[in-house]
């Protein structure tokens, strides 16, 4: 009996020893996780340069206006919730210019197969989804409460599309997508400011979007954006 009782007892502490380990190894690969999904490519990260962007930072220099808010920063409906993040927004005034990084875990390229059942997984490496940016605009300014585009005739919407192709990253788990849009103007005219995303081979602007993100709004909070170094010298190496 001692022996037998002496073998469960050590059974007890390898199970334990072992649940442990458990634990430890998919709280790791969980904190791993959300430690690389907070970890921005520098190669999308940094302000990416164009004529106009390069212009606007000759003539103010670092007091350019670049601002973000903090928006959703997931699709969250039923149909897509998680499968596209903003993962870094920068408007600049003086270059009437918007930057976003769209990213996309690979799960959502899976998704993307089974939603349009496709017969196999898109290629991490393609450009498989259309982004565009709509502006809503207030044609009743003296009128706050049809804001929410409801009313016939208060509102105006305006699509634009990138003024070049996007810089492409992967990692691991992750796809980001880096997008410039020239000509926008945020003036008390613009209510909201969207991302929409669509599956490149479902392009129907007149119908639902496979995913929308919330990237303004006029009554919230502008959060100012400072050039980093690198920024700058991305900036200053363009110009040369």
């Amino acid at each position: 009996m001692p022996q037998k009782k002496y073998g469960l007892r050590i059974a007890g502490f390898v199970f334990k020893g072992l649940l442990a380990l458990l634990i430890i190894t998919v709280v790791g690969i969980l904190a791993w996780r959300i430690i690389d999904r907070s970890i921005i490519p520098s190669e999308v990260k940094t302000i990416t340069p164009n004529h106009k962007l390069s212009e606007a930072y000759k003539q103010y220099g670092d007091d350019l206006t670049l601002y973000y808010q903090d928006q959703s920063e997931y699709t969250r409906e039923d149909k897509n919730y998680g499968y596209f993040a903003n993962a870094g927004t920068v408007f600049i005034k003086e270059a009437d210019q918007l930057q976003v990084i769209l990213s996309y875990n690979n799960s959502t390229l899976e998704h993307t197969k089974d939603d349009y059942k496709l017969p196999i997984i898109p290629a991490r490496d393609e450009l498989v989804y259309d982004v565009t940016v709509t502006i809503m605009y207030d044609l009743t300014p003296e009128n706050e409460s049809d804001n929410d585009g409801k009313t016939e005739d208060a509102v105006r919407y305006e699509r634009f599309t990138p003024s070049s192709l996007p810089i492409s990253h992967q990692k691991t788990l992750y796809n980001y997508r880096k997008y410039t849009f020239d000509d926008i103007v945020i003036d008390d005219s613009v209510i909201a400011v969207y991302l929409d995303i669509y599956y490149m081979g479902d392009i129907n602007y007149d119908e639902d979007t496979y995913g929308t993100l919330l990237l303004y709004y006029y009554t919230e909070e502008n959060i100012e954006y400072t050039l980093t170094s690198a920024d700058k010298k991305a900036l200053e190496d363009y110009a040369k």
